[in-house]
């Protein structure tokens, strides 16, 4: 059967080196299993990451938009749902459970034999087939359209008390907290307190609270650049 499966699928499979163990173990499906149930978590944590950021499009985060796979929202005119992201959530649910089935199907052998390989293999093959159609549909109609907003990314970096984190070292921790109090009671943003105090120039603190720097530290300064 080995040959015959190696030659016809063109695989080079090899007979299990105990077969015994082989009957009675089904640890190897429950690594597969567990395997494709991490993929499912994490999935699921990024779709729902996308989710969030995609909220809107007034009091939501609209960082970033997803391409409209259905004319909008049933309720709600002019809202874009996250219609895939949604489905690869449900995907995932269902995979997860598919998971705890083969668990309980694989520690359910006794001595030689597992007589609930067929659930195990069911299993499998629909969580196989279930995530990978998900993903392949996800990919072409959500991942590929999905598009960051500049401006609104900006103006979230600009307005964040986060920022005073980078300015502690220069101006300590209880200047950075008075102003970061000044800000929120004012009404007026950092940069803005910052300035008006004659602590720093505006393009001073654009240089010190660049974003991209702050989050990828080997970008140079402009000062490094500029020596280079």
């Amino acid at each position: 059967m080995v040959n015959a499966l190696s030659k016809s699928i063109g695989f080079n499979f090899i007979p299990a080196e105990d077969m015994r163990e082989a009957m009675q173990s089904m640890r190897p499906f429950a690594e597969v299993s567990a395997a494709l149930r991490n993929i499912a978590l994490e999935l699921t944590r990024i779709s729902n990451d996308l989710r969030l950021l995609s909220s809107g499009p007034m009091t939501g985060l609209a960082e970033i938009s997803l391409p409209p796979v259905a004319p909008g929202s049933s309720f709600m005119p002019g809202k874009v749902n996250p219609s895939m992201l949604e489905m690869l959530n449900m995907v995932c649910c269902q995979v997860i459970g598919c998971d705890t089935a083969v668990s309980y199907a694989v520690q359910a052998g006794q001595l030689e034999l597992n007589v609930l390989m067929p659930v195990i293999a069911f299993n499998l093959h629909f969580m196989l087939d279930l995530l990978g159609n998900a993903l392949r549909v996800v990919k072409e109609r959500c991942i590929v359209g999905i598009a960051a907003d500049p401006k609104r990314c900006l103006a979230y970096a600009d307005s964040s008390l986060g920022l005073m984190t980078a300015l502690t070292p220069t101006l300590g921790y209880a200047l950075a907290s008075e102003i970061a109090d000044e800000a929120v009671t004012s009404g007026k943003s950092l940069i803005n307190v910052i300035v008006d105090r004659g602590l720093f120039s505006e393009e001073q603190l654009r240089d010190l609270l660049n974003p991209e720097r702050m989050t990828e530290p080997n970008v140079p300064s402009p000062d490094q650049e500029s020596k280079d």
